[in-house]
């Protein structure tokens, strides 16, 4: 039987599962739980989402809510499970199918999504659902979470912030190179100046990749066809 194909919304918030074979848990113990937290907030920074949620707890399962910013879901789910499961280094499958993902579609949808997440918390593993840091918001500037994502959720901003972002975001790379030429005429600078000078290029990699739809491979190709690993480097360390 064909799989149903996935609903996208590069803007979208969804609510992902993902369960363990039979093999093997997703999570053997707290050593497993940090390295993929540390995964995801890497491809965070990578792919310039936002985690609303996420539960770790459970040996057998994880849960997310994700906030694709812009970003295509299905590159950003392959970017987690892949780099997990090598490090797992399983003779088996990891992984029981392949994720599970809702598009939420409103406020309503998205703080149910988020309570339901939040009550999977187990007792001795609470530091590993985000519930805890719902409770301390002046503590959440930095990481995973943090506290303007939180005040957009509990004031119901969130999806129309998304939808404002995106009607005033780069999304060709006609629109980017255009950013980089008003860049340099705006302050008097030679393109090939912005484009060479490693702290001028860098600080535009970060505004296109936060202000647009494109990908690393497009952002590369604005700036002289650098690689996907060089402009994701940049990105990670901004």
């Amino acid at each position: 039987m064909p799989r149903s194909a996935r609903i996208k919304d590069n803007f979208g918030i969804y609510y992902i599962t993902q369960y363990c074979s039979a093999s093997r848990p997703l999570f053997k113990d707290d050593m497993d739980r940090n390295k993929f937290l540390e995964i995801l907030e890497s491809i965070k920074k990578k792919f310039n989402i936002k985690v609303y949620a996420y539960c770790i707890a459970h040996s057998k399962e994880y849960h997310l809510i994700i906030d694709a910013n812009g970003s295509d879901i299905s590159k950003v789910m392959k970017a987690i499970n892949i780099p997990y499961a090598m490090y797992i280094d399983h003779d088996s499958n990891l992984f029981k199918d392949r994720y599970k993902s809702k598009l939420l579609d409103d406020h309503i949808a998205l703080m149910e999504a988020i309570y339901s997440i939040h009550s999977r918390k187990l007792t001795l593993n609470e530091e590993y659902n985000s519930c805890c840091f719902y409770n301390q918001e002046a503590l959440l500037n930095i990481g995973l979470l943090n506290s303007e994502d939180i005040k957009l959720l509990k004031d119901n901003s969130v999806f129309n912030n998304n939808r404002e972002s995106c009607s005033r975001c780069i999304t060709s790379v006609d629109e980017a190179i255009k950013v980089v030429y008003e860049y340099a005429n705006g302050n008097n600078l030679p393109l090939s100046s912005v484009i060479k000078e490693k702290e001028l290029r860098n600080k535009l990699i970060v505004k296109i990749r936060r202000e647009s739809t494109l990908s690393l491979k497009d952002i590369g190709q604005v700036f002289g066809g650098i690689s996907e690993s060089t402009v994701s480097k940049i990105i990670s360390n901004s």
